[in-house]
């Protein structure tokens, strides 16, 4: 009876404990990280990053309305080809950060400024996004994305 009581005890410790560990401030950052280290990965190129970050499910819906998957993401982060004429993400300043809590869940909102070069000139695009992050054994990882494109008020 002893041996059953202290099992059951010990399940109870480690079921708090993981609801404990996916609360709170220390998780609302270490979502944000993950958010910026993928922009730094896509920024720089670096694809086993960029596929350490999103889930093997990942789904994400552009700015553009483009539907995307891990693999399309990984190609995009890819290094342009020498001769691209293509528009390249050069920096984004991610700010207005809320993050939200859901056991091993975080949905997370930002904005994104998105500062994109091409033939010398620079083209600036303000985002709002959300993320989810679902917490496995690896740490954090992105299981959906969705932008949408900030229009800024017409000047009369």
């Amino acid at each position: 009876m002893n041996k059953i009581k202290i099992l059951a005890g010990c399940i109870v410790v480690l079921i708090s404990g993981n609801a404990i560990a996916f609360t709170g401030e220390e998780a609302k950052a270490q979502v944000i990280a993950q958010e910026k280290a993928w922009s730094d990965a896509v920024i720089h190129h670096d694809i086993a990053k960029v596929a350490s970050v999103l889930a093997d499910d990942f789904i994400g819906i552009d700015g553009r309305g483009f539907v995307t998957d891990k693999a399309a993401e990984l190609k995009e982060a890819e290094p342009p080809a020498a001769d691209s004429t293509a528009p390249q993400l050069v920096r984004e300043d991610l700010s207005d950060f809320t993050a939200r809590i859901y056991g091993s869940t975080a949905i997370l909102n930002l904005t994104n400024t998105a500062h994109f070069s091409s033939k010398g000139k620079e083209t600036t695009i303000k985002y709002r996004r959300t993320t989810v992050w679902v917490h496995d054994s690896g740490g954090w990882r992105c299981v959906s994305f969705h932008g949408s494109r900030v229009l800024e008020p017409p000047t009369n």
